[in-house]
C-alpha cells in the first residue's frame, strides 16, 4: 500500500532526478574509495550526517547555518582538501568510461625480465626504483629524469641502477613495456612511521603511491630486500611474489573478461549503493503529496500596441494568482518570472478589449496548477495618442 503509494506520485522528472543525483553520488563514491580522500571523505560524511539530522530534528540554527553559510563551507572544503580534490579530478579523467585495451600491459617476458633484475640487485644491494604508471598521469608528481624509450633487459636494468651510473639514484618509469625515462625524483612521503627502517627510496615509492594509482618497486641497498608500495602502502615481497602482483596489477589496469560485455555490472555494490541514497534522499526532500496554494501578486503588462494609440488609466498593474502544487514544485518557481502578458496587436478599430488574466499568466511551472485569478478578466481600454 505505501510502495503503491509512493509510486503513484512518482513522476518522469522525479526518475530523471534520481538518475542525474545517483550518477554524481557514485562518481563520488568511487572517489572516496580512494586512500588519497579518506579525510576527505570522513568529513563530507560528517558535514552531511549533520545536515541531515538538522533537517529530521528541524533544527534552526544549524539547517539556517548551512543554508545561509554554503558558499563559505563550500569555500573551506576546497581550500582545507585542494590536494584531495585534485587527486579526484585526476582520477575522474582517468576513469575507463568504456571497455578497451591497454598499450600498459607488458608481455611475460618483459614481466619475468624486470623480476629477474629485480631479484638479482636485492641479492648484490643494488638499490633501485622502478614506477609502473597506472591510469591517473605523474607529471604533477615527479620531475627530473632523462627520455630514453629504452628496450627493457636484464643487462639494461642493472647496468642503470649500477652505482656508478649517473642515474642509480632516481627512478626508472615503465610505459608499454619500455623504459621511457630514468633518473625520475618522486615526491617523499610524510608518514615516516610506514617506512620504518627503509630510507630515501622507500620514502619515495611511498609518496609517489600516496598521491597516484601508480606501483613503485623499490630495492634497499642495505638490508637487499623487496618492496612494493601501492595504495599507500608498503609491503616487502620475494621475487615469486613479486611476478604474481606485477601480473595482478597489470590485469587491474584493464577491463576484466567477465565484465567487459556487461559493464553496467562493474562496480555494481556502488551503483547499488548510489541509487539507494538519491532514492532516499529524493524521498526526504522531494517527495511531497500534501498539496499547498500560495498566493502571488502578479504584474501585467500589455504588448504590440500601436504606436499610435495608448492606454487608458487608469489601467490593470497588478493580478492575484493563487496556484496550488506540492512543496517540491513550488521550489522550481521564481515569483519574480511570473507576468500577466495581453497582446494588443490585435485589437483593429476596437477601442475595447476583454483579456483572461488566467490564460495570459507566464512562466508557470507545468506542475503548478492556477486556482483562480482575481480579477478574472482585465478590460482593455485604448485612444489615439494626443495630437493624432
Amino acid at each position: 500500500m505505501f510502495a503503491s503509494e509512493v509510486l503513484s506520485g512518482v513522476r518522469v522528472a522525479d526518475v530523471v532526478d534520481i538518475a542525474i543525483v545517483s550518477l554524481a553520488l557514485y562518481l563520488l563514491l568511487n572517489w572516496l574509495r580512494s586512500r588519497a580522500s579518506r579525510s576527505l571523505g570522513i568529513a563530507v560524511v560528517l558535514m552531511s550526517g549533520i545536515f541531515l539530522l538538522a533537517r529530521w530534528l528541524d533544527l534552526y540554527m544549524t539547517t539556517a547555518a548551512f543554508q545561509y553559510g554554503f558558499m563559505g563551507i563550500l569555500l573551506a572544503f576546497v581550500l582545507v582538501f585542494q590536494q584531495d580534490i585534485r587527486h579526484g579530478v585526476e582520477r575522474l579523467g582517468a576513469y575507463r568510461w568504456f571497455s578497451g585495451s591497454s598499450a600498459n600491459t607488458p608481455s611475460d617476458n618483459v614481466s619475468d625480465a624486470i623480476v629477474e633484475a629485480v631479484a638479482a640487485m636485492a641479492k648484490q644491494r643494488i638499490g633501485a626504483l622502478i614506477v609502473f604508471p597506472g591510469r591517473e598521469p605523474l607529471d604533477r608528481h615527479v620531475r627530473g629524469g632523462i627520455n630514453v624509450n629504452a628496450d627493457i633487459s636484464y643487462p639494461i636494468l642493472l647496468s642503470i641502477f649500477h652505482s656508478e651510473s649517473p642515474g642509480h639514484d632516481g627512478a626508472i618509469v615503465i610505459t608499454d613495456s619500455r623504459i621511457e625515462r630514468l633518473g625520475v625524483h618522486l615526491p617523499l612521503t610524510s608518514e615516516l612511521q610506514k617506512i620504518g627502517g627503509g630510507g630515501t627510496r622507500h620514502a619515495a615509492a611511498l609518496g609517489l603511491a600516496e598521491r597516484c594509482d601508480a606501483m613503485v618497486v623499490a630495492v634497499s641497498e642495505e638490508v637487499g630486500t623487496i618492496t612494493i608500495a601501492r595504495d599507500g602502502e608498503l609491503d616487502v615481497v620475494d621475487s615469486s611474489v613479486l611476478t604474481e602482483r606485477l601480473r595482478s596489477y597489470f590485469v587491474s589496469q584493464l577491463p576484466s573478461p567477465g565484465t567487459s560485455s556487461s559493464p553496467l555490472l562493474r562496480n555494481l555494490a556502488n551503483k547499488c549503493l548510489a541509487v539507494v541514497l538519491a532514492t532516499s534522499l529524493w524521498y526526504l526532500f522531494a517527495y511531497r503529496t500534501d498539496t499547498i496554494q500560495r498566493t502571488f501578486d502578479v504584474p501585467v503588462e500589455y504588448r504590440n500596441l500601436a504606436k499610435d494609440w495608448e492606454i487608458d488609466e487608469p489601467k490593470q498593474t497588478l493580478v492575484k494568482v493563487t496556484l496550488s502544487g506540492s512543496e517540491p514544485a513550488f521550489s522550481m518557481l521564481d515569483p519574480a518570472d511570473m507576468v500577466v502578458s495581453f497582446k494588443l496587436d490585435q485589437m483593429g478599430d476596437q477601442r475595447m478589449i476583454r483579456k483572461p488574466t488566467a490564460a495570459s499568466l507566464k512562466n508557470v511551472p507545468k506542475d503548478l496548477t492556477v486556482e483562480r485569478t482575481i480579477p478574472t478578466e482585465v478590460v482593455v481600454y485604448i485612444h489615439p495618442k494626443s495630437g493624432e
